[in-house]
């Protein structure tokens, strides 16, 4: 187990989720259970984006400079200057989308990502039932990938392109070889955790990921031998990426409890390793 040393970003929030630097060095994070998105400018000061939207578990920068936040009822797309919103997907073949969690644009526009039924999880105190594992084309096609997943979770790409990684919590991270069109064939378990959240991975093909009830990271090499255990000292380790002017600093969002309230926010440390930046999306 290796404990790191990390700087505090943010702070005071309930429950951090989908991390993502900007070309600035700006570093936009959640509150999927307190709501709302925001911006860490470089000079450490905290900017609301987005402040009644609940359940915002993934987000992916636009070519446009629009945010695409992920979120109860869908997708939106917010101006982090102006604060607009526009929806951008609120339905799959007809029905009302409940909530999406992680997404992860795909290098032609568009992007993957997973509906989640958090309305069973934080309003009614049940099991989700099965979500959709989705492709959003840039011109707005939506294809389902898989169906039934628990809890779809962190995505990322390998460095030549031809593999995706996706977390699917209680069950691990899956692998799928990508065809010509940058679509996914029928996964195989690449490592098995019941906690496994956001993920990102690294130049060297190394993946990176969040256990959420372990408060745990774990770096993965690309054969799935797990290569490293880290350690942070929060309830709760929720999802990760890298950045930073040599893409070495990996930032992770954390979680609170009810015995460790107000415990999520935002943690920077240097990972050792220059990450993948990840891609935009075409959508506006």
């Amino acid at each position: 187990m290796e404990r790191v040393d990390f700087e505090v970003i943010a702070s005071g929030f309930a429950f951090a989720e989908a991390p993502r630097v900007a070309d600035d060095g700006s570093v936009y994070f959640s509150d999927l259970t307190g709501g709302g998105y925001y911006r860490c400018a470089p000079d450490g000061s905290v900017a609301t984006i987005v402040s009644d939207r609940l359940w915002i578990g993934g987000a992916v920068l636009d070519e446009s400079g629009w945010v695409i936040c992920s979120g109860k009822g869908g997708l939106i797309a917010v101006h982090p200057e102006s604060r607009e919103t526009r929806p951008i997907l609120t339905t799959i073949d007809g029905a009302p989308i409940i909530a999406i969690n992680d997404i992860e644009a795909d290098g032609r526009g568009g992007l993957f990502g997973g509906t989640v039924d958090f309305a069973a999880v934080f309003e009614r105190g049940e099991a989700p039932s099965g979500g959709h594992f989705f492709h959003l084309s840039a011109g707005g096609d939506v294809r389902i990938l898989r169906d039934g997943l628990v809890v779809s979770n962190g995505l990322g790409f390998s460095p030549d392109g031809k593999r995706l990684y996706h977390s699917e919590s209680t069950k691990g991270i899956w692998a799928y070889a990508l065809d010509g069109d940058g679509m996914p064939g029928s996964p195989t378990l690449f490592a098995a955790m019941e906690d496994s959240d956001g993920l990102a991975v690294d130049c060297e093909g190394g993946v990176w990921v969040c256990c959420w009830q372990r408060a745990e990271i774990r770096r993965y090499l690309p054969s799935g031998v797990l290569d490293r255990t880290l350690t942070l000292p929060f309830p709760h380790l929720v999802s990760l990426t890298f950045g930073g002017p040599d893409m070495s600093d990996l930032y992770v969002t954390t979680g609170s409890n009810p015995d460790h309230p107000q415990k999520g926010g935002l943690v920077r440390f240097r990972s050792g390793i220059r990450g993948l930046k990840a891609m935009k999306a075409r959508l506006l």
